[in-house]
C-alpha cells in the first residue's frame, strides 16, 4: 500500500491535494486507504495483517479501569498542570503497512524496504492541562559520529535531538532529556506517566488514547509532503538518508503543531477516566 500511495504522490499530486481537501483534519489517510483497499480488492488481491498481536477487549477494559482507579487513588491531589505524559513514538520515512496484500492463492510477502524503512523515535510530552513540550527526536546512528556533529546543528530549532544506535530511549538519552527538557518545565511536585511500565503500556498501546491525534496528523502530513527525488530525479532514485531524516523531522513538527490543547485534555480524560465512585454527586 505504501508503494501505491507514493505513486499517487509522485504522479497525481493535484488529485491527491483535491481529495485530501475534502476530508476532515486527521481523516485523510484513512479515507485514502479505504479507497485504495476497495480498488485493490477489485483487482483480485486479498489482505492479511502483518502482525498477530491481539488482546481481548474485556481484558483491555479491565486493565484500563484498574489503572485509572489506582491512578486517581494515588495521585488525586495533583492538578492537571502537574501531570505529564511522556510517550515514545517510533515512526518511519515510509509509513509501514498494517496489512500484507497478495494475489489470491499466492504467498503473502512484505517487501524488505517497507518493513525496514528509515526509522526514528519522537519523544512527546504533554500535560493534562493541554500543554505541549518540545519534541525530542532520537535518531539512529553513532553517538558523537557524523550525524551528531554535522547534521544535528542543521535541524529545526526549538526542539531537541539525540543520536542512539537503535533510535531508542536508553538511560543516557533519558538523563539528557531530564536535564534538557523536563527540568525546565517542572517547577513543583509532579506526576510523570511513562509508556515503558507494563500496566500503563497495555492501556496506552491498545486503547491508543493520549497520542492518537498526533499519529493521525502524522499520517496526513506524510500524504501532503512532496516526494523527495534523489540526485537523478527518476522514479527509482531514492533520497539520501540525510534528506529522509530532515523530512521526517519536519513532518513530525507539523503534526505536533496541529495537536490542540483540547485534544490533549480529551485524550487524558479517555485514557484515565475518573471512576464512578470518585465523581461527586450534585
Amino acid at each position: 500500500m505504501t508503494h501505491a500511495i507514493n505513486w499517487i504522490k509522485r504522479h497525481e499530486p493535484g488529485w491527491l491535494r483535491a481529495y485530501l481537501s475534502q476530508k476532515k483534519p486527521g481523516a485523510g489517510y484513512d479515507a485514502l486507504l479505504r479507497l485504495l483497499q476497495r480498488f485493490i480488492i477489485r483487482k483480485g488481491f486479498t489482505r492479511q495483517r502483518s502482525s498477530t498481536r491481539k488482546h481481548k477487549t474485556m481484558d483491555l477494559e479491565n486493565t484500563c479501569d484498574e489503572f485509572a482507579e489506582m491512578y486517581h487513588r494515588a495521585y488525586h491531589g495533583f492538578g492537571p498542570d502537574a501531570v505529564y505524559n511522556v510517550d515514545e513514538t517510533g515512526f518511519y520515512y515510509d509509513m509501514p503497512p498494517k496489512y500484507i496484500w497478495s494475489v489470491k492463492g499466492g504467498e503473502p510477502k512484505i517487501a524488505t524496504g517497507e518493513k525496514h524503512s528509515l526509522r526514528m523515535t519522537a519523544v512527546l510530552t504533554v500535560k493534562a492541562d493541554g500543554t505541549k513540550l518540545p519534541i525530542l527526536f532520537i535518531i539512529r546512528g553513532s553517538p558523537g559520529g557524523r550525524i551528531a556533529s554535522n547534521d544535528l546543528p542543521t535541524y529545526t530549532r526549538g526542539h531537541f535531538y539525540a543520536v542512539q544506535e537503535k533510535a531508542w530511549m536508553n538511560n543516557t538519552v533519558w538523563r539528557a532529556y531530564l536535564r534538557s527538557v523536563l527540568a525546565d518545565a517542572i517547577d513543583e511536585p509532579s506526576v510523570i506517566l511513562l509508556d515503558n511500565f507494563e500496566s500503563y503500556t497495555i492501556v496506552h498501546d491498545e486503547l491508543g488514547r493520549v497520542m492518537a491525534p498526533f499519529k493521525r496528523y502524522l499520517r496526513d502530513e506524510w500524504l501532503a509532503e512532496e516526494i523527495i527525488d534523489g540526485e537523478d530525479g527518476d522514479d527509482f532514485d531514492t533520497p539520501t538518508a540525510a534528506e529522509k531524516r530532515m523530512a521526517m523531522i519536519k513532518r513530525a513538527i507539523l503534526a505536533w503543531d496541529r495537536v490542540s490543547a483540547s485534544e490533549i485534555r480529551r485524550s487524558f480524560e479517555k485514557a484515565i477516566p475518573v471512576p464512578a465512585a470518585n465523581i461527586e454527586q450534585p
